[in-house]
């Protein structure tokens, strides 16, 4: 018993670990192996049996006893995949195949939190949130290295270990298609993710950059790297999200600090603000400018990628408008892609849960957040602190993109959430 209790953790950290890798570990090694669709759904069903053990150990062990809070999260996620699976049932005539990997897909997140709290309430020893936290540091770290390399390296490398269009992976990508602007996505499935993967590593370094003095060598040149990475993504959501992070991160844990800077240097913060708008609308008409703000000039051929990120938002709220009670779940999406039925896009992915699971079920994600959110609102520590503002600055691409569907994304955010969450409720006994 002692030892089945360290398996949920080491599940959660499993987990953890291989999901920033998922895409180009899957790729490769199914060259050699074969049965590339195994690849894809053997981290799913090891999340659903880890998280099928950790429910057990909390009730044989008694460690809901004193936890109500888990309780009602278990609730709320386990009302959430019920949805899924009621609105399936209503939806009968929708893709089978791709209604089983929408629930998946849409309940993993509550599950990776789940399964990260439940195990810290289990586990027999002592758990080090900072320790864990500092893994997350080293394979963002591994992951910007590797998106650096992979920018100076041809472009077509990643096609001879397995990247194609058929295969479910594009081996590279480019501003606009032109291939005089590369983007990088690293290890993970394309460069918006990369950039919303390492909202989170930015955020922590950041802060720990003014915690430690004497690591600042050290954590200078990891946050450059980071930010570096970042920026070779040219994603903007991604950009945008990691100023609102580390903005509203030094905002929560700064606070005091944060409101006398700003009292004292707001004519010159202002002043700065301006200069680099104008220096913008200046530069607009250049071929850099024109290419990496606007991803587009005049000699685009592509449907402009802003229209487009409003056009399938307007879509699915309409959608949503018809159908309230839901399409089904994988109806859109990136598995609707892969359905035998119509691909849908909402290029939001709040409005793709409430196209597929209907207003109820969009509540019940919301609720799920406001849930989690408040737990760690209330530690009042620096890493729930750093997780709140993280959570807003990858939501703040999930409002233009479909971030959160993002097996890397989704694993780092939600099961360090659950670790800290559960860790300190254990503390607490």
């Amino acid at each position: 018993m002692h030892t089945l209790r360290k398996v949920p953790l080491f599940t959660a950290i499993a987990l953890l670990v291989y999901m920033p890798f998922h895409i180009f570990l899957s790729q490769s090694l199914s060259l050699a192996t074969g049965n590339l669709d195994a690849w894809k759904i053997g981290k799913d069903i090891v999340l659903v049996f880890g998280l099928l053990l950790t429910i057990f150990l909390v009730f044989l062990t008694g460690a809901y006893k004193n936890n109500k809070k888990f309780l009602i999260f278990l609730g709320l996620s386990a009302a959430y995949g019920a949805l899924h699976l009621l609105v399936w049932l209503i939806n009968r005539n929708i893709d089978s195949e791709g209604a089983l990997l929408g629930t998946a897909y849409n309940s993993r997140l509550p599950g990776y939190a789940l399964l990260a709290w439940g195990a810290t309430l289990v586990y027999p020893g002592k758990i080090a949130v900072s320790k864990i936290a500092k893994l997350v540091i080293l394979l963002s770290s591994i992951v910007c290295l590797l998106g650096i390399l992979q920018y100076l390296l041809p472009k077509d490398l990643l096609t001879h270990i397995g990247y194609s269009i058929e295969r479910g992976v594009k081996p590279n990508f480019f501003i606009d298609d032109k291939p005089d602007l590369p983007r990088i996505m690293s290890t993970l499935r394309d460069p918006n993710s990369l950039g919303a993967y390492l909202i989170l590593p930015i955020a922590l370094l950041s802060i720990a950059w003014t915690k430690r003095p004497k690591q600042r060598m050290l954590l200078s040149g990891l946050l450059l790297l980071h930010v570096w990475a970042l920026f070779l993504t040219f994603s903007r959501s991604a950009w945008l999200g990691a100023i609102l992070s580390v903005g509203l991160a030094f905002a929560l844990i700064y606070r005091v600090s944060l409101k006398t800077f700003t009292k004292k240097y707001w004519p010159w913060m202002g002043v700065a603000i301006v200069g680099l708008a104008i220096f913008v609308f200046a530069m607009k008409d250049q071929y850099v400018v024109q290419n990496v703000v606007f991803h587009s000039d005049e000699n685009t051929q592509m449907t402009d990628s802003n229209n487009l990120h409003v056009q399938y938002a307007v879509d699915g709220i309409k959608g949503i408008i018809d159908e309230p009670e839901g399409h089904g779940p994988g109806t859109a999406g990136l598995v609707s892609i892969h359905t035998k039925t119509e691909v849908v896009l909402t290029e939001n992915y709040f409005i793709q849960i409430g196209y597929e699971v209907g207003v109820i079920g969009l509540a019940l994600f919301l609720g799920i957040i406001g849930f989690l959110l408040a737990q760690l609102w209330r530690l009042k520590t620096m890493i729930a602190s750093v997780q709140v503002a993280a959570f807003f600055g990858i939501s703040l691409c999930a409002l233009l993109l479909l971030t959160w569907s993002n097996e890397a994304v989704a694993a780092t955010w939600w099961i360090l959430a659950g670790i800290v969450i559960g860790n300190n409720r254990r503390q607490k006994e």
